[in-house]
């Protein structure tokens, strides 16, 4: 292969080809790599050019034919490989089972409605709403993506304010007019020049520049038109629309936006934030609705049970028929869904709120339970709905984002008329210079001045581009101002509606607590008849689930009340706390300057990494920081939910059926009295949970 950077054509020895005979070529020199063709004569020219073309072309083509051997190791580690891209896998359930699988008849013969497979004895851990909510602020991964682009909008406002910085300019051109038969007398054969100096835009939009030129033409073409060929001097130069592009504001105007953009993603940021820690608080309350929902399955399948024991004991006693068992079985069964998908409800969620506080030590697939020990506190609350309406179209970030947006597009309406102007520049340049045959005393300066002043003007016919844009910007901003006042419809729609599940969610509680107080005392009350032998275990089992039924929804109001609390507080762009978060000062926004300290601000990649991007920090320990702005804030006492059973009744003697009296005269044997099994109380939070 021939290098290319060494493979030249080139002509050689103009200056002594002028009295070489025409017709022939003189020379093919090949000197390391370098083709030097002495030419003479029409015809040899001719067939060197040819040669020469023919030349270039093979070289284009083994250059052409090189391209991917050289750029392939440069392209690999960028490039996915073709079966990652286009095959799609197989996922075999059996083979990647981390167990042996079973199949229903090797489960079904162990399994029965009152023996439940071992519990297994899972690790627990405390968290109160304040630590999860702190927690949320310094690892959630969401908002760490979002912490960057705050960021990102610092650095575009400190690049556009640098866009007046001034310049080094440096040129050097190196001109050379090899035809033949050229005569230094009339036409220039080389010519050298060099400028150096400082460049300064202006805030107005045009343009100054100062600069140092020396330029050197060929001694041969000094010497025949008589001048000097050194010329060295100072050049200042000017230039300035007049009415398109012209002016401070039109030239700051990127500055300015810049600055609104950064202040939109600082809104996008708070309101981020403020969206986490409600998330957070929705899914805190979801856990603890879920593991009070488990609580209450637990305690309906320790009432079925109980119910099967004393039917057995009737049983047994020839107080009932078998049937009465079978009935009992079945409702014991039918507790068992319900557990489990109670369970399953309460993992699912549980996962949700570690993914939102992101602590290594409870890991979404981690087997820990989430106790939750902030308690709900109802309150029956009334408020102003205008008041508040009000309050949350001044608070709504949203609101803020679109009057920042419409500060920009009002920018862009004034940028599209400047645009619409007819374009004209003015350009002055002063030069003052000095010449010489030598390059030292060519610095002289004063005997070779000049200036130049130039007017240069274009207005478009019709100007139809410029007004249509005109047209777009003022439709886009007034498009803004409808969206802004459908956005205040819509905050006040979201208000309301918030306003009035709080006051759903308080009347929910009131209605379920009542339900489950009088559900208990129905349940009492059939549990008795059938020790009377007046009610079936049927209808025991449909008045403890008609209970548990109560329980779930007085659970579900009481964390729909807390839920309902938190969305009032995000529709009025507020968050519920003791104290006020700022989250400049709570969170760490991200920097990038490490990357273009030193060498890195000139490009040069300065870190192991390419761009020098640091490592993510995301999953750190949690700080040791004061959780109390956290808390929530004062409100009523705190409320557990009711059980609705009541003390167990004292055993009662059933009633001898007279159809079964013994005669008269036979001696009577007391029966024996029914004894009734306290029913299991239900637990704030259960230490294990049961797997199915």
């Amino acid at each position: 292969m021939i290098d290319a950077t060494r493979a030249v054509v080139g002509v050689k020895n103009f200056r002594g080809m002028k009295n070489a005979p025409r017709g022939e070529c003189k020379s093919v020199k090949h000197v390391d790599g370098v083709i030097a063709v002495s030419i003479g004569g029409k015809n040899a020219l001719k067939q060197c050019g040819r040669g020469g073309v023919v030349f270039m072309f093979a070289m284009s083509a083994l250059l052409g034919g090189c391209q991917n051997e050289l750029f392939h190791d440069a392209e690999t580690p960028y490039t996915a490989p073709s079966k990652r891209l286009h095959e799609v896998g197989t996922f075999n359930p059996i083979k990647e089972s981390s167990e042996t699988p079973e199949t229903l008849q090797q489960v079904e013969k162990d399994f029965a409605a009152d023996k439940l497979p071992k519990q297994e004895a899972n690790p627990t851990r405390k968290l109160s709403l304040a630590e999860c909510r702190s927690a949320a602020l310094e690892r959630n991964l969401d908002l760490k993506v979002q912490l960057y682009v705050p960021s990102i909008a610092r650095s575009q406002v400190s690049e556009e304010e640098a866009k007046f910085e001034a310049a080094i300019v440096s040129n050097w051109t190196k001109q050379s007019n090899n035809l033949v038969g050229n005569d230094p007398a009339t036409g220039l054969l080389t010519t050298d020049n060099f400028t150096s100096g400082l460049a300064f835009p202006l805030a107005t939009g045009g343009t100054f520049a100062a600069n140092a030129l020396s330029n050197q033409t060929d001694q041969a073409v000094s010497a025949a038109t008589g001048t000097d060929n050194w010329q060295s001097g100072l050049a200042f130069s000017i230039s300035q629309p007049l009415l398109r592009g012209a002016g401070i504001e039109t030239n700051t105007a990127s500055i300015r936006v810049a600055k609104l953009n950064s202040q939109i993603a600082d809104a996008r940021t708070k309101l981020e934030s403020i969206r986490l820690l409600a998330n957070v608080d929705r899914s805190y309350w979801n856990v603890y609705a879920a593991a009070r929902e488990l609580d209450v399955r637990q305690q309906q399948y320790q009432l079925a049970l109980a119910q099967l024991e004393r039917a057995r004991r009737r049983v047994s006693a020839g107080d009932a028929a078998q049937i009465e068992v079978i009935r009992a079985e079945s409702g014991l069964g039918s507790t068992i869904e319900n557990i489990i998908v109670s369970d399953n409800r309460l993992r699912l969620r549980q996962r949700d709120l570690k993914r939102l506080i992101n602590d290594p030590e409870l890991n979404m697939d981690s087997p820990t339970y989430v106790i939750t020990t902030t308690d709900p506190r109802p309150l029956g609350l009334k408020f102003d709905p205008e008041k508040l309406a009000q309050q949350a179209v001044e608070n709504r970030m949203e609101m803020l984002e679109l009057e920042l947006q419409l500060a920009i597009d009002a920018t862009n309406v004034d940028l599209a008329r400047n645009a619409a102007l007819p374009l004209f520049t003015v350009d002055y340049s002063y030069n003052t210079l000095g010449t010489s045959d030598e390059y030292s005393k060519s610095w002289s300066i004063g005997n070779d001045d000049g200036y130049t002043f130039k007017a240069n003007a274009r207005i478009p016919l019709g100007n139809e581009a410029a007004k249509n844009k005109i047209q777009q910007a003022v439709l886009n901003r007034l498009q803004r101002m409808a969206t802004r006042d459908l956005r205040r419809q819509t905050i006040r729609q979201e208000l309301f509606n918030a306003m009035d599940n709080l006051q759903n969610s308080w009347r929910r509680i009131l209605a379920a607590r009542l339900e489950t107080a009088l559900a208990g005392r129905t349940y009492e009350g059939e549990k008795r008849q059938f020790d009377l032998g007046i009610r079936t275990s049927t209808d025991v089992l449909d008045a403890a689930s008609r209970l548990g039924d109560a329980q779930s929804k007085e659970v579900t109001a009481l964390a729909g009340w807390q839920i309902s609390l938190v969305d009032l507080a995000f529709a009025t762009g507020t968050q519920l706390g003791q104290a006020q978060i700022n989250w400049t000062s709570e969170l760490k926004v991200p920097s990038a300057e490490d990357a273009t300290k030193g060498l890195g601000g000139w490009g040069l990649n300065n870190g192991d990494i390419v761009g020098n991007q640091p490592e993510n920090t995301s999953g750190s320990a949690l700080k040791n920081t004061d959780v109390t702005p956290f808390e929530m804030p004062e409100l009523g006492p705190v409320v557990e939910p009711i059980s609705g059973i009541k003390s167990p009744l004292p055993n009662v003697m059933p009633p001898a059926d007279p159809a079964m009296m013994p005669p008269s005269g036979a001696k009577s044997t007391p029966a024996t009295p029914a004894v009734n099994p306290p029913a299991a109380p239900l637990q704030a939070v259960p230490s294990s949970r049961t797997t199915l």
